[in-house]
């Protein structure tokens, strides 16, 4: 526990640096996402590669991914019924709650975390292909069809994932274990060297870019007006470079994807299509609920926190699991909401406030329900 709280301490640390790094402005307000943006398309997936080709597979495909798999899974469900049966809420709208509730931060604050409390990063990887390869195109495919937007390009919306790094760094890492390729002995070990400093970036990278979007984070729970659409100011989780560029010209900001979460910038490498002139659906009737919108708020980040790890110990006691094999998925459980949810929310019109607000509280709320994890299980 206590190496835990010192490790936790330390990411502390790294995180009001990059802060105060803005708030002092020694570098600018939008360096957040030059910094995710390495990350994303450089550090991470150099990790990923590294640490899947030496890793044990057969722990990484254990009792103990499976429970986080199905913990997620079942944390998504519950909440879109809730928000569609209890709330009342539209499908479109219900949608996005349900991903506030479960859709997790895999790779900007999941990756460290893995690293810190579980000690290995590889933990994280089946989470990121279950978000990339069954979560998005689903989501995509629902909300297209309840907002009725035009897609003259639904091949190009579903095969977003496929356009995504951190899958490739994911297929390339778990290629090289099963492939029996050593990187050190591939290409004169100089490959290897790159991936290993790169991959050596990544967490601090994560962590000083985390602390520079909160330096300008908006605050949640707030009353926009019913016409406001205008994303989060620039530096937020909430948003990134990308949509903060798209916003100012009139465009649609282009969409993060699973694992660029809390202050992601573009990482799909495409826009999706939109229906020129297509109403914003769901936005305008989301700010007429004021109290509706508090509590599908509430809603999805209490089920973030609290149900969802709830969720994993449960199916991970019936499952046969405790001790450090139970920790795994209920610290991935623990994650906060990804920034893609937000994305995804401001790309469709539906239910941004909500979405943003969620990333916000739970990436502030997260901590303690990991220590509190950490200390049980552990």
């Amino acid at each position: 526990m206590a190496d835990v709280v010192a490790g936790l301490a330390v990411f502390g640390a790294v995180i009001a640096i990059g802060w105060l790094l803005v708030r002092t402005r020694a570098v600018p307000a939008d360096a957040d996402g030059v910094l995710t943006r390495v990350c994303f398309f450089a550090a991470t997936p150099a990790l990923l590669v590294t640490t899947l080709s030496r890793a044990d597979l057969t722990a990484v495909l254990s009792r103990s991914t499976a429970v986080a798999v199905a913990a997620e899974l079942a944390a998504i469900v519950s909440a879109w019924c809730l928000h569609r049966l209890v709330l009342r809420r539209s499908t479109a709208e219900a949608t996005i709650g349900a991903l506030a509730s479960g859709y997790v931060n895999a790779a900007n604050l999941g990756i460290p975390v893995a690293v810190l409390v579980l000690g290995d990063a590889a933990t994280i990887a089946p989470i990121l292909l279950l978000q990339l390869l069954v979560l998005t195109p689903v989501t995509f495919t629902v909300l297209d069809a309840v907002t009725r937007r035009g897609n003259p390009s639904r091949l190009a919306t579903l095969t977003v994932p496929l356009r995504n790094p951190l899958l490739w760094g994911v297929v390339a890492g778990t290629a090289a274990n099963l492939g029996g390729v050593d990187l050190k002995e591939w290409g004169g070990g100089y490959p290897a060297q790159g991936l290993e400093m790169l991959g050596r970036v990544a967490v601090p990278l994560m962590m000083l870019a985390l602390g520079m979007s909160l330096a300008g984070a908006p605050r949640p729970l707030r009353n926009p007006a019913p016409e406001e659409a205008a994303p989060p100011p620039p530096g937020s989780p909430a948003r990134s470079v990308q949509s903060v560029q798209s916003a100012r010209q009139g465009q649609e900001p282009q969409v993060a994807e699973a694992g660029s979460e809390a202050h992601a910038a573009d990482t799909t490498g495409g826009r999706l299509p939109r229906e020129e002139g297509a109403p914003a659906l769901g936005a305008r009737s989301w700010s007429h609920h004021g109290a509706g919108r508090r509590s599908g708020l509430w809603l999805a980040v209490g089920w973030k926190l609290a149900v969802m790890p709830g969720l994993a110990a449960a199916v991970g006691l019936a499952a046969g699991l405790s001790g450090a094999q139970l920790l795994a998925p209920v610290v991935t459980a623990t994650l906060p909401t990804a920034q893609n949810v937000f994305m995804y929310a401001s790309r469709y019109g539906v239910a941004k406030d909500l979405a943003r607000d969620a990333v916000l509280l739970t990436t502030a709320g997260f901590v303690p329900v990991v220590l509190l994890a950490a200390a049980i299980l552990r």
